[in-house]
C-alpha cells in the first residue's frame, strides 16, 4: 500500500512536472529552557506531490498545519531537513540564487510589510531585474513599465511609495515584482487574506488572468476554502505536516473522503440567517506539531475515529480523483 508520499496523479508522469516535491521534511528544535528538555517540532512530514505546467495546486489546512513552512522550504528560504524540490526536473538546491529567482517567485500575505516603504514602486518592481546584474537599464525600465500595466497600475503610481497606495494596489505591486523576471512558478502564500473582501476577487481574477497569459504554474496556499475552490485545479489538505487528502478540486469539494476535509468544509460560514457558527465536532483543542499523537494524527479530534485509529498509521488510499490517508477507507470500495 502506498503512503501519502506518493500522492502523484497518473497523468502527471507523462511529462516533467513544473514542480515536484519528494519526501520533504522540515523539523525545528525548540529549547526546553533551564530544566526542560529540547523538543522537536515536525512542521512538514514526508510530503510529496507534483504540479503539472499551468496547473494550480491549492494547499489548505488550519493555522499551524505546515502550509507556510512548506512554501518557504520550496522557495529555499528554509533548508529542508530531508527530501528535495525539483523545478522542471532540476534540483532547486543545486541552482544558484539568480537561477532560482528566474524559475520561481513568491507572493506573500501582507503586501505592506513585504514592500520596502522607502522605495518607489517602480524601484521595488525593478529589484529582481537589477539583482540579476546583467540586464541593461533601459530594458529594466521597459519591463517594469510593461509589468505595471499588466497588473493594472499606471506610470504615475510607479512614482509613489507603498504608503500612498491602497492594500489592493500594494498587492498588485507585489504581483508585478514577482512576475517581472518572467518566472514559470509562483508560490502564493495567503495572497488575499490581508485584503478587504471587496478587493480579494479583483486580485484573484488578476492572478487567474496572468496565469493564462503567461502560462504560469501556481502553488496557492490558503486557509480560505472558498478562495481555493475558485482558483485551484487540485487541492491538497494538510494536517500536522502531512497531506492527508489530495484530489481534483471539483471532486474534493463535492465528495471529500477524509474526515478532516469534511470538517473543514463543514466549518465554512454560510450567509443564511439563523444558522449561526457551525459546529464541526472537532472540539476546542488545536493540533500541536510538537506533540504528534500516535497512530492517525487526526484521531484525537476525529468524530468517526475507531480504537485502531489510535495505534495504526494510515496509508494513502487511492480514490478515483486522488488519494486520502484514512484507516476507514482502507479495504472499502471507492467510487
Amino acid at each position: 500500500m502506498s503512503t501519502a508520499t506518493t500522492m502523484v496523479r497518473p497523468q502527471e508522469t507523462a511529462a516533467t512536472p513544473a514542480i515536484e516535491v519528494r519526501n520533504l521534511r522540515r523539523t525545528f528544535r525548540i529549547k526546553g529552557g533551564l530544566l526542560g528538555k529540547d523538543r522537536e517540532v515536525v512542521a512538514v512530514d514526508d510530503v510529496s506531490f507534483s504540479v503539472p505546467t499551468g496547473g494550480v495546486l491549492g494547499v489548505v489546512g488550519e493555522s499551524g498545519c505546515g502550509k507556510s513552512t512548506l512554501a518557504r522550504v520550496i522557495l529555499n528560504l528554509l533548508p529542508p531537513t530531508s527530501g528535495e524540490v525539483l523545478v522542471e526536473g532540476r534540483r532547486l538546491s543545486a541552482l544558484d540564487r539568480r537561477a532560482r529567482a528566474r524559475l520561481i517567485q513568491p507572493i506573500f500575505q501582507d503586501p505592506f510589510s513585504s514592500l520596502n516603504p522607502r522605495r518607489r514602486i517602480k524601484d521595488i518592481v525593478a529589484m529582481p531585474l537589477v539583482a540579476q546584474g546583467n540586464i541593461p537599464a533601459r530594458q529594466v525600465n521597459d519591463r517594469v513599465a510593461e509589468m505595471l500595466t499588466r497588473v493594472g497600475l499606471s506610470a504615475e503610481q510607479g512614482e509613489r511609495f507603498p504608503a500612498q497606495l491602497s492594500g489592493g494596489q500594494r498587492q498588485r505591486v507585489a504581483i508585478a515584482r514577482a512576475l517581472v523576471l518572467r518566472p514559470r512558478i509562483v508560490i502564493c502564500d495567503e495572497p488575499t487574506s490581508a485584503l478587504d473582501v471587496s478587493v480579494q476577487a479583483q486580485i484573484l481574477n488578476l492572478l487567474a488572468e496572468l496565469r493564462r497569459e503567461l502560462n504560469l504554474t501556481y502553488l496557492f496556499i490558503s486557509h480560505n476554502l472558498a478562495v481555493v475552490e475558485h482558483v485551484a485545479s487540485e487541492v491538497a489538505v494538510m494536517y500536522l505536516g502531512r497531506i492527508v487528502e489530495r484530489a481534483e478540486a471539483d471532486a474534493l469539494f463535492r465528495a471529500p473522503r477524509h474526515p478532516y476535509t469534511r470538517a473543514l468544509l463543514a466549518s465554512v460560514l454560510t450567509p443564511e440567517p439563523g444558522l449561526g457558527v457551525p459546529d464541526v465536532g472537532l472540539g476546542d483543542t488545536l493540533p500541536d506539531p510538537a506533540n504528534i499523537p500516535p497512530g492517525c494524527r487526526f484521531h484525537p479530534r476525529c468524530p468517526v475515529a475507531e480504537p485502531r485509529c489510535a495505534v495504526q498509521v494510515p496509508q494513502a488510499v487511492a480514490t478515483t480523483d486522488g488519494a486520502a490517508e484514512c484507516l476507514l477507507l482502507e479495504g472499502a470500495a471507492q467510487p
